[in-house]
This record gives C-alpha cells, sequence and structure tokens, in this order.
C-alpha cells in the first residue's frame, strides 16, 4: 500500500526559494490522497513557502500538518510572510483536523496570519502551539480567534469539536486567562488542555478553570509550572467534580499548591465522588505536608479505583511517613498503580509552620 505521509522531519534543510525546494514539491506532488505531512525541523524561506502553498493546494485528503520548528533563522519580518502564504490554503482542506506550529517564533509579529486562520479554520480538532514567545498579548489573540472559531463551527453545524489545545511555554501570565477562559466557555467539546510552563499566578488560574467549568468531556489537564496557591486549589476543587466522568489526567506538579491547597486538593478528590478513568495525578514540588497526603491517600481508596500513577516527590512529608506505606498498599491489594520516586522531599520548619499560619 503506497504511503500516505510526506517528511522532511528533522533533516534540517535550508529552503529559501522555490528552486530549493522544488525536489521536495515533486516528491509532495506525487503522493495521492496525501494524509499527514511533517516539515519540522527544517528552515524554509518565503519563496520555498509559496511554492509549497500552491502544491498544497490539491491535498484535499490532508489530515495531519506538522509545521512545528519550520523557521530557524528567519527574520521576523519574514515569518508573517511565509504564513500568509501557507495559512490561508490550509484553510481550503476540508479534513485537515491536526495543526502543529511549536517551536516557531511567533511572537506579536507573526500573530495577525496566525489568529485570522485560527478563527476560520472549521475542520480544526487539535492545535499544538507550544514554544511560540506569544506572551499575553499575542495569547489573547489566539484565543480570541478560538473563541470566533467556535461560533463559525456553530454557524454551519460543523462535525469538528475543537478538542485539544496545547499552548506550554508561551507566557500567556494573568494578562491573557480572560480571553482563554471565554475560549474554553465557548469551545466546551474541550478534551485536553495543556498550559504548562506559562507564568500563570492563582487569579489566572482561578479564571482560566471558570472558563473550563462547562468542559463536561475534558480528559487531560496539565497546567504544571504556574502558580495555585490555595486559591487556585479552591477554584479546582470548585470544578472538579464537572470533569469527574471523563478527567483521565490531572497535572499541576511545581504548582505552589500550598499546604492549605493540598488539604483543598485531597478533601475535594474525596467530596467529589467517584472518578472511573482518572490514570495520572501529577502533584511534585506543590508543599502538600503529611496531612494532605493523607486526604489524597483517602481519596484514591475510595473515589480513584483505576489510578495506576500519582507522582509526589518534593513535597513535605517524609517518604517513611506510614502514609507511604498505606498508599503503595492499596496498589499493591489493585495489583496495579504506583507512586513516584521519593527521593527530594521537604521536611517542614517551625518557621514555615508560623509562616502558613500568618498567610
Amino acid at each position: 500500500m503506497p504511503s500516505k505521509t510526506f517528511s522532511l522531519e528533522g533533516k534540517s534543510l535550508k529552503l529559501d526559494t522555490a528552486e530549493d525546494i522544488a525536489p521536495y514539491i515533486k516528491e509532495l506532488d506525487s503522493i495521492d490522497e496525501l494524509e499527514s505531512i511533517n516539515l519540522s525541523g527544517n528552515t524554509f524561506g518565503v519563496g520555498a513557502c509559496k511554492a509549497l502553498a500552491e502544491a498544497l493546494k490539491s491535498k484535499t485528503y490532508l489530515k495531519d500538518a506538522n509545521l512545528a520548528d519550520m523557521f530557524t533563522g528567519r527574520l521576523k519580518e519574514e515569518i508573517p510572510i511565509c504564513l500568509s502564504n501557507i495559512l490561508p490554503v490550509l484553510t481550503t482542506l476540508p479534513d485537515l483536523t491536526t495543526i502543529n506550529l511549536s517551536d516557531n517564533a511567533f511572537g506579536l509579529a507573526a500573530i495577525d496570519p496566525l489568529s485570522d486562520f485560527l478563527s476560520k479554520h472549521i475542520p480544526l480538532q487539535h492545535l499544538i502551539l507550544a514554544n511560540n514567545g506569544l506572551g499575553p498579548i499575542a495569547g489573547s489573540k489566539v484565543a480570541l480567534a478560538l473563541t470566533d472559531l467556535a461560533m463559525a463551527k456553530a454557524n454551519v453545524n460543523s462535525k469538528y469539536e475543537l478538542e485539544t489545545v496545547i499552548c506550554g511555554r508561551n507566557r500567556l501570565e494573568n494578562g491573557s486567562m480572560e480571553s482563554w477562559s471565554e475560549c474554553f466557555s465557548a469551545n466546551k467539546g474541550i478534551r485536553e488542555i495543556r498550559f504548562y510552563q506559562n507564568g500563570i499566578r492563582q487569579e489566572g488560574i482561578e479564571c482560566l478553570l471558570a472558563g473550563l467549568a462547562g468542559c463536561i468531556k475534558l480528559q487531560k489537564i496539565d497546567l504544571q509550572d504556574n502558580t495555585f496557591t490555595a486559591r487556585g486549589a479552591s477554584a479546582l476543587a470548585k470544578v472538579l467534580p464537572n470533569w469527574r466522568d471523563e478527567l483521565i489526567e490531572l497535572g499541576i506538579s511545581d504548582c505552589l499548591l500550598s499546604t492549605r491547597g493540598g488539604i483543598i486538593l485531597g478533601q475535594a478528590l474525596i467530596d467529589s465522588g467517584k472518578f472511573p478513568k482518572l490514570k495520572i495525578l501529577r502533584l511534585q514540588y506543590n508543599e502538600i505536608d503529611a496531612m494532605g497526603a493523607g486526604l489524597l491517600n483517602n481519596a484514591i481508596a475510595l473515589n480513584l479505583d483505576v489510578l495506576e500513577k500519582i507522582e509526589l516527590n518534593g513535597n513535605k512529608f517524609s517518604e517513611d511517613d506510614p502514609l507511604v506505606a498505606k498508599l503503595q498498599d492499596i496498589f499493591e491489594e489493585r495489583g496495579f498503580g504506583e507512586i513516584d520516586d521519593l527521593s527530594d522531599m521537604e521536611e517542614d520548619s517551625e518557621d514555615e509552620e508560623e509562616e502558613e499560619e500568618e498567610e
């Protein structure tokens, strides 16, 4: 069976002009009913992008486009022109559901062609947009474009819901969270969101989670390496019951949950009832103490019947605490499940306890 994939992945090609890309366009043209294209790990100039766009016009079976890391070493003035050639063509492809644009230095300079595309590409289901240097202003524009997309999908009764948004390492910060909250309020079919390493603080987390409250199909959420504190933990506690039926993975490691936040989360997992699909809990380096960990144990025993992994390293209880053995016993009785290596645990000092009480 002939391949339906075209890939230049990782070839480190420098394709500046139509002439440079011509041999690869010939190969691309030869693939009938092309379904997947991977151009990552190369660098494309304006001339090459124009030729590529022309070649893609006929590829109406295309489902998946990996355009990550395509512009290494390009001037910031070149990238918007490149996008303005490629992206309008992609909007004409009726089954192109997955777009990966990660590791391209878009920032504010390239946001206009990007946001225009995102607001109009009705088949879009899975957007991977990580490490693009967006910042809160460009991040807001992406979110607003996806809000417009929800309306465009509704207007034509599209069969394609937006299911995945991966937008990590983009400095989204609190400044874009109101726009993202509106985005997820509009796109209630979301199943996976990954917003790791975005400098979002507790107020922004609270705003974001409010927008996700109605996303009852949510399966995977990764907010690692942002800042929750007890305020963010309380916001999470409010929305957890809404996701109970479908949630598979909850990632909030390195989020300064705080001792009080750990207790709030543990109690929420008890009070929310059964999570029949929850397999992964990532809670490392969050200042969770023995009381919070004890509540998590109770939640696992009561409600997390299919949990396969919990990550707790870097928190504020001893790896020799009896609660660790109790957790291991739960997993042994089930015949599956594991806790990560607790090799970097912290111990509460009296000063830290006093500070927590003052807060």
